[in-house]
C-alpha cells in the first residue's frame, strides 16, 4: 500500500533555554526561543524542491529570496487538512503551535494532521536519529553533520566581545540580553543543512510504509497526551529542592569531618574510594549498586566506614536528580509536557523523558503519600528523619507524590497485574495454566508446589516468593546460573543446583511455553530462508526487504531490519545456524549485528503483545472520560474530574477483539497524589 501524501517541514532555531535540560515545551515558550528558518516540502513538488521561510530575512537583507506564493501553498495544504511530517515532531509541533501561530498568526495544525518519521523508523526497530537511520537504511539523502555543527553554534547564545563591551561601556546603551553567532552566510549555509534535513527526511519516511491505522490512533493519542502533560505539586517540587540543597550541606559537613577533611563532597568518587581502602575497605567503585550491595551485605566493616558509605548513598540517591528534573520540565502552569515517548522500546511499549517516572526508585518505605509530604512541607528535619529514617529517604519515597491530579480533579490508576506471566502462557494455548488465573488461585503457590513438592500458600512467603520470581523470569529460557542472579537481586541466596532444578520445574509445568520457544525460532529461521510467509500459532512471520516481520494478534508488527541466518558458537561449544538482525545493542547503543533465539523471541511477542492490550485501553479510556496522561510500564494513569473506579478498571480489563481467552486483570485505584 502507498504510503499518505505528507508536507514534510524542519525547523531551526535558536534559544538560552537548553532544549536537553528543558524539555520541548519550556524550550519553544521560552521568552529567547526564535526560529531561524522553516524548510519546507509538499509532495506534489518536483523531486528535490524545498523552500524556505525565516523571519529574520528583511533584517538580512534576503527576503527578495522568499517564495511567498509556495508558502500559500503550503498554508493551503494545511487548510485542506493535508499531513505534515516532521522527523521527531514533537519539537516541529511545539514551536508551530507556540511561536509560529501565537506570535505570527499563522494557520493552526490540528492534532490529527501531524505525523513522524522518528516514530516510523522506531517501530521498524531502527535507530530514532536522523542520522543513524539514514545510514542504516543506506538512504540516497544523508544527514550533513558540518552543517549540523554550525547549527549547534547558531543555536545557542554566545558571549560577548571585547569590543562590544566597550562600546556598550562607552555609548552607556548596554548589550543586549542575548547574543548570537549569525550573519548572512551562516545563515545561508543553515538553510543548505536544513535542507538537506528536509529531503533526508523524506527519503526516510518513503522507504518505510506508514503506520497502519491503530498505530496512528496511538501515536496521535500520545501528541495529545504530551501536550496535556501530568500536573506537578509546585510547592512539593519547591520544597524538595529546599530540603536537598540544607540535607547536603549537613551531610557534607559530616563527611568532611568524618574524613579528617580528606573528602568535602560526596561528589568527590576518587577520593572517596581512597579514604575507605585506607581504612581498611577496598572497593572497585562507588557506584549505587556497589555501595548497595556492601550495605546490605554481612561485610565487616568499621563503623566510620559503614557511616561514610551510608553519607555516599544518601547524597547520592536519584531522587535529586529527579526533582531538578521536575523543576527543570515543569511550566508556568505546573505541568510537564512532552515527557512520554511512542513506541520508546523496539517492542512498542511507551518509555519517558525529562523527569521519566518509568525510572522512578522503588521506595524503601510503603507510604501515605499526602502525609508524607505534609510532613515535609513542615521542613522540621528531626520529625521527618523520625518518621521516614532520613530526609533523603523520605524524598525519594515522595517522588511518586509530587505528581497530583489536575485541580478539581482525580488520578485514576491500573496497574495490569502479572500481566507478561498471563500472556506468554496464552501465546503458547497452556489452557490448563490459564485457568489458575481464570479461577482466582494463586499461580506463584502453583509454582512453589512444584518447585518444593509440597502445598505453598500465601503465608509461606519465602517459597511463594521464589514461585513469582519463577512464574516471571523463567518464560524466556533463561537459564540457571541466570536465574541464580535474578534471585539474588530480589535478596534470595539460592545455589546452582537448586536455580537447575526450579528450572527444570518451571519447563516441566510449563512445557507448552517451552515448545513455543522452538517453535518460533524455528518459524522465524523458515521465513528468511525460504522468504515465505509462515504462521506459527497466534503470529505470522513474513519477509519483506529489508526487514523480517512478526505480526501480532493485533495486526501490528515487530520488526528484525536485514535478517541473516548465521552460524554462532553456543555456550556449550557446538555451532549452530541462528537468526541474527541488524539492531541497537542494548550495553553499547551501536548499531550492530546481533543474534536472537526462541526465549528473546517470545519475550519480544509476549512484551508487544501486552503493550497492545494497554494500548487500546488507553484509547477506551481517553475516549469514555478519563484522559490519559501516563502510561508506566503496566500501568495506565487517568486525570479525570468526574469518573468512577469501578468503570475505569473495567475500560482498563475489556479485551480486544483479537485477544479472547486471555484472563486480564488490573490493580486499580482513586485519588489525588501518584503511589506505587
Amino acid at each position: 500500500m502507498a504510503n499518505s501524501p505528507k508536507a514534510t517541514i524542519d525547523f531551526e532555531s535558536k534559544s538560552a533555554c537548553s532544549l536537553k535540560r528543558s524539555g520541548t515545551w519550556k524550550y519553544s515558550i521560552h521568552e529567547s526561543t526564535e526560529i531561524l528558518c522553516l524548510v519546507y516540502r509538499l509532495p506534489s513538488w518536483s523531486a528535490g524542491r524545498t523552500e524556505v521561510w525565516h523571519p529574520q530575512a528583511p533584517l538580512l537583507g534576503l527576503h527578495e529570496r522568499l517564495d511567498e506564493i509556495s508558502l500559500l501553498e503550503l498554508f493551503a495544504w494545511i487548510d485542506d487538512g493535508g499531513l505534515v511530517e516532521a522527523h521527531n515532531v514533537w519539537f516541529e509541533y511545539c514551536i508551530w503551535k507556540n511561536i509560529l501561530v501565537n506570535q505570527y498568526g499563522w494557520p493552526s495544525v490540528s492534532t490529527q494532521q501531524w505525523r513522524c518519521s522518528a516514530a516510523k523508523a522506531a517501530a521498524h526497530a531502527l535507530p530514532r536519529n536522523l542520522q543513524d537511520s539514514a545510514l542504516a537504511l543506506h538512504l540516497p539523502f544523508q544527514k550533513d553533520m558540518d552543517g549540523h555543527k554550525l547549527m549547534m553554534k547558531m543555536s545557542k547564545p554566545r558571549k560577548s566581545r571585547k569590543k562590544e563591551r566597550e562600546t556598550a561601556t562607552s555609548t552607556g546603551i548596554g548589550l543586549p540580553k542575548y547574543l548570537w553567532h549569525e550573519s548572512v552566510e551562516m545563515l545561508d549555509r543553515l538553510v543548505t543543512y536544513c535542507r538537506q534535513d528536509v529531503l533526508t527526511e523524506q527519503a526516510l519516511s518513503d522507504a518505510l510504509p506508514d503506520l497502519n491505522v491503530q498505530e496512528t490512533k496511538l501515536f496521535l493519542l500520545d501528541l495529545e497526551m504530551n501536550e496535556r502533560g501530568f500536573q506537578l505539586d509546585k510547592k512539593a517540587v519547591a520544597v524538595a529542592q529546599k530540603l536537598i540543597h540544607r540535607e547536603a550541606v549537613i551531610l557534607n559537613q559530616e563527611l568532611t569531618l568524618l574524613t579528617d577533611r580528606k573528602v568535602r563532597k560526596a561528589t568527590q568518587r576518587t577520593k572517596m574510594a581512597s579514604w575507605f581502602q585506607d581504612n581498611g575497605l577496598y572497593i572497585e567503585d562507588t557506584k549505587k549498586e556497589t555501595i548497595d550491595g556492601l550495605l546490605d551485605s554481612t561485610t565487616l566493616m568499621s563503623e566510620p566506614v559503614r557511616r561514610g558509605m551510608q553519607l555516599l548513598r544518601a547524597l547520592g540517591r536519584s531522587s535529586t536528580a529527579k526533582y531538578q528534573a521536575m523543576k527543570d520540565w515543569m511550566a508556568p502552569d505546573g505541568r510537564v509536557r512532552g515527557g512520554l515517548l511512542y513506541h520508546g522500546a523496539t517492542t512498542g511499549r511507551w518509555s519517558g523523558k525529562g523527569v521519566q517516572p518509568h525510572n522512578f526508585v522503588k521506595g524503601s518505605q510503603k507510604v501515605d503519600q499526602e502525609t508524607l509530604w505534609t510532613t515535609l512541607k513542615a521542613g522540621k528535619r528531626d520529625d521527618i528523619a523520625q518518621e521516614y529514617r532520613s530526609v533523603m529517604e523520605a524524598l525519594s519515597n515522595g517522588l511518586r507524590g509530587a505528581i497530583m491530579a489536575s485541580k478539581g480533579g482525580q488520578l485514576y490508576v491500573a496497574d495490569y497485574a502479572a500481566i507478561e506471566a498471563r500472556v506468554v502462557l496464552w501465546l503458547a494455548g497452556d489452557e490448563d495454566a490459564l485457568d489458575i488465573f481464570r479461577q482466582g488461585r494463586d499461580i506463584y503457590c502453583e509454582m512453589a508446589k512444584d518447585i518444593y513438592d509440597r502445598n505453598i500458600t500465601k503465608d509461606d512467603k519465602e517459597e511463594r516468593g521464589l514461585g513469582k520470581i519463577a512464574v516471571l523470569g523463567l518464560g524466556y529460557q533463561m537459564g540457571a546460573p541466570k536465574f541464580v542472579s535474578t534471585c539474588a537481586s530480589y535478596g534470595i541466596d539460592i545455589s546452582e543446583d537448586f536455580a537447575r532444578a526450579v528450572v527444570e520445574a518451571y519447563r516441566s509445568k510449563f512445557y507448552l511455553v517451552k515448545e513455543l520457544w522452538y517453535e518460533q525460532e524455528a518459524a522465524a529461521i523458515e521465513a528468511v530462508n525460504y522468504n515465505s510467509r509462515i504462521s506459527c500459532g497466534k503470529v505470522v512471520w513474513f519477509v519483506r526487504k529489508p526487514f523480517l516481520y512478526c505480526m501480532l494478534p493485533s495486526g501490528r508488527c515487530l520488526a528484525y531490519p536485514f535478517p541473516e541466518i548465521k552460524p554462532k558458537i553456543m555456550p556449550w561449544g557446538e555451532e549452530e545456524l541462528c537468526l541474527s538482525f541488524m539492531g541497537i545493542d542494548t550495553h553499547t547503543h551501536q548499531w550492530k549485528r546481533q543474534f536472537t533465539y526462541g526465549g528473546m523471541i517470545v519475550e519480544n511477542q509476549v512484551q508487544g503483545i501486552a503493550r497492545d492490550v494497554m494500548a487500546e485501553a488507553m484509547l477506551r479510556c481517553n475516549t469514555d472520560g478519563y484522559p490519559v496522561v501516563l502510561s508506566v510500564h503496566d500501568e495506565i494513569v487517568s486525570d479525570a474530574s468526574t469518573g468512577d473506579v469501578h468503570k475505569f478498571e473495567q475500560l482498563v480489563t475489556t479485551l480486544p477483539g483479537w485477544a479472547v481467552g486471555m484472563p486480564v486483570a488490573a490493580d486499580s485505584w482513586v485519588g489525588t497524589r501518584y503511589h506505587k
